[in-house]
């Protein structure tokens, strides 16, 4: 029978064997529910056509986050209103909390997307992918380089007009490299996707970027300006440019060279390059012939630093080697009484220094297959199974011909030079 509930009613309701409910006198519907554990909640309960009983829980009766009585009230009145007005209090409540599950999942994805900027799952996908590629560096550095200006953005706010843009940038600065960030972009992207991190792929349906082989060789006047430039510089620069000439290998691995990678002192001076820094992941080493190693020796070593070279911009390095080349190749049509201003240098780039080196040394007698142990260009058929003999003898005599061949670049043309005297009056 339904009594009037009041607040201490509530409060005092003692448990029993079994579940019972208590019906309220002063809002129909509204039901008192204690169970055995002692826990109460408040319940409405109607009968929908067909006299189907149905009940509705409103919420807990004791303990954290419990209705008041007048709350509960309120909850079953509000209930009864609607059933007048035709609609269902179960079928609300269910929409309800599917509406409020479906808020808090929501609440959790952006949550954890927050932190799924490009930065953070560009770790996840080296570990999870890339790592284990024969070309995971090269794919790292790419990546690494050119996403470095979305770092913080999340992934799935990249759009594909943002993967234009970048790629017409890189495309102006570099045209190979826009081919393979499009590659490797694409693939991380598709990742992310895999992992329902994005939907869209922003580098699908970009355009692709045919990839020419170079074949930009400086020729022998082109290395004596080049030369002659180079003494103009001011540290690091000069130094810079003179061992990646002298040694033959590649930007990065001269840029990050460090201390303890070299041997100055032995009769057979060297520099050792690991298969950490090296682009097939094998240790190379590089006889450094006695120019080298007269520039390395007389250079300072940078205070707290291991590296040999401080971190500096190579495209600032390569405008600034482009700027004293010009004033040299003008500053020598001026003395032949040409138009300086009507004077240019060919475009080259850092890259084609190596590929000089080595079209210059069979030249010089070097036979093919070392130059290519001289590059450390990964070797392929019978010779990478069968052929492991070292070659440093042969290194170290083509590098030190190709350093005398570059000596004598400039000392000729200086021998030829004939100063004039002023005729007497």
């Amino acid at each position: 029978m339904p009594v009037k509930l009041t607040d201490p009613h509530v409060r005092h309701a003692s448990p029993k064997d079994n579940r019972y409910e208590i019906a309220d006198s002063q809002q129909p519907g509204l039901r008192l529910v204690v169970q055995p554990s002692g826990a109460k909640s408040w319940a409405y309960r109607y009968e929908r056509e067909g006299g189907k009983p149905v009940k509705v829980t409103l919420g807990r009766a004791a303990g954290p986050g419990a209705l008041s009585l007048a709350e509960a009230r309120n909850a079953a009145n509000d209930a009864s209103r609607l059933r007048a007005t035709g609609g269902d209090p179960a079928d609300r409540r269910r929409a309800e909390k599917r509406a409020e599950a479906a808020r808090i999942a929501a609440d959790e994805r952006e949550a954890r997307r927050r932190d799924d900027t490009v930065e953070n799952v560009l770790t996840r996908y080296y570990a999870d992918h890339v790592d284990g590629l024969k070309s995971g560096r090269e794919v790292r550095r790419v990546l690494d380089k050119e996403l470095k200006g979305w770092a913080k953005r999340r992934v799935d706010d990249i759009q594909r007009g943002d993967a234009i843009r970048l790629l017409d940038a890189v495309k102006a600065r570099a045209p190979v490299q826009s081919k393979r960030l499009r590659a490797y972009g694409r693939h991380f992207f598709a990742w992310c996707a895999s992992k329902e991190l994005t939907g869209a792929n922003p580098f699908e349906g970009t355009a692709v970027v045919k990839e020419v082989p170079r074949d930009r060789v400086l020729t022998d006047d082109e290395l004596r300006l080049l030369l002659r430039a180079i003494e103009r510089l001011e540290w690091p620069r000069r130094q810079f440019f003179h061992l990646l000439l002298l040694t033959a290998q590649r930007l990065n691995e001269v840029g990050a060279m460090e201390w303890s990678e070299l041997d100055l002192t032995s009769d057979t001076p060297t520099w050792v390059l690991p298969g950490s820094r090296s682009k097939n992941g094998r240790s190379h080493t590089i006889p450094l012939s006695p120019s080298a190693v007269e520039i390395l020796t007389g250079m300072d070593r940078l205070a707290n630093s291991p590296r040999v070279f401080a971190s500096f911009s190579a495209a600032r390095a390569k405008t600034a080697i482009d700027d004293a080349m010009l004033a040299v190749v003008r500053e020598e049509a001026e003395m032949r009484g040409d138009d300086p201003e009507a004077t240019t240098v060919a475009p080259w780039r850092l890259h084609d220094l190596r590929r000089t080196a080595a079209t210059t040394m069979p030249r010089l007698g070097v036979d093919v297959v070392t130059v290519e142990r001289v590059l450390n260009h990964q070797m392929r058929g019978v010779m990478a199974v069968y052929q492991k003999y070292s070659f440093d003898r042969e290194k170290r005599r083509a590098l030190e011909l190709w350093a005398d061949f570059l000596n004598n670049l400039t000392t000729a043309r200086e021998s030829n030079v004939v100063p004039l005297k002023k005729a007497e009056a």
